[in-house]
């Protein structure tokens, strides 16, 4: 069985290139390399192919695990399937590949789920870039019944009565919950946060302002109307690759989110 690449702990640089080219086909020993070129092409696509077919029997059987007896929709576009295919062969890693399963068993589910776009998005990032979108999805939230996801900074109070009432910009250090202003870069990046910080417009005194978080829900009632949410927001194609990651909020985040409203907005459980 073919095992894909991993440099192996307490080896020297040149034991984990060895341990490379014969992964690759190679058969090094001490006078150099043995059989012929067209031989060791031959290995090595061999190999090559035993891998991508482990890659493609993992990334299906999570589909399978992640499926239920529910009728299907009508059949997945054939060009659609025949891309995921050819994309799902190349990820060797088992966080990735179960990510891959689920898309699979939700298109299969519900056809048209996911856009091409989003495969090419998800083949380009790595483990860490998918903890990263875990990462900023356990952060996110919609504002009462808008669809679009996004990341609270904090607030901008305007000031009031001719200065008398001070002007303010509280604000989270997102860095504090996984997500540095580096991390924000690479979403962006990727396409999945749009590339500007926004915020909401004035609200209304009084009126509740409903924060859905993944697995919680807060009334904001804004104690008076100088007041703006400020936020990052998942763009299309980021919201249909939070739809793989969506578990549960981040409870320290909403902790700290809520006592740093809590001077200008009244809150409740919602």
């Amino acid at each position: 069985m073919t095992e894909a690449f991993s440099p192996p702990k307490h080896r020297s640089t040149r034991q984990q290139a060895v341990a490379l080219t014969r992964l690759m086909g190679l058969s090094l020993d001490e006078n150099g390399v043995q059989g012929s070129l067209l031989q060791r092409a031959e290995q090595r696509i061999k190999r090559q192919q035993e891998q991508y077919q482990l890659n493609v029997e993992a990334v299906l059987n999570h589909a399978v695990g992640h499926s239920d007896n529910d009728l299907a929709g009508h059949d997945p576009d054939p060009d659609w399937l025949y891309q995921f295919l050819a994309l799902a062969e190349k990820v060797h890693s088992p966080r990735m590949q179960e990510l891959w399963g689920r898309i699979l068993s939700t298109e299969l589910a519900q056809p048209g789920s996911f856009s091409l776009r989003a495969l090419d998005t998800l083949r380009q990032m790595t483990q860490k870039d998918a903890l990263l979108l875990g990462r900023a999805v356990a952060l996110s939230s919609t504002l009462n019944n808008e669809p679009n996801r996004k990341i609270l900074l904090g607030y901008r109070r305007t000031a009031g009565y001719g200065g008398l009432l001070r002007a303010g910009q509280p604000s989270l250090s997102l860095s504090r919950f996984g997500l540095p202003y580096s991390a924000i870069l690479t979403l962006r990046e990727q396409g999945i946060l749009f590339a500007a910080e926004l915020e909401t417009g004035q609200l209304s005194q009084g009126e509740p302002l409903r924060l859905r978080f993944l697995d919680q829900t807060l009334l904001a009632r804004p104690r008076h109307s100088r007041l703006r949410i400020r936020y990052y927001r998942f763009t299309p194609l980021g919201l249909e690759l939070a739809r793989l990651v969506l578990d549960q909020s981040d409870s320290d985040y909403t902790a700290a989110l809520s006592k740093l409203m809590s001077r200008d907005f009244a809150l409740t459980a919602g």
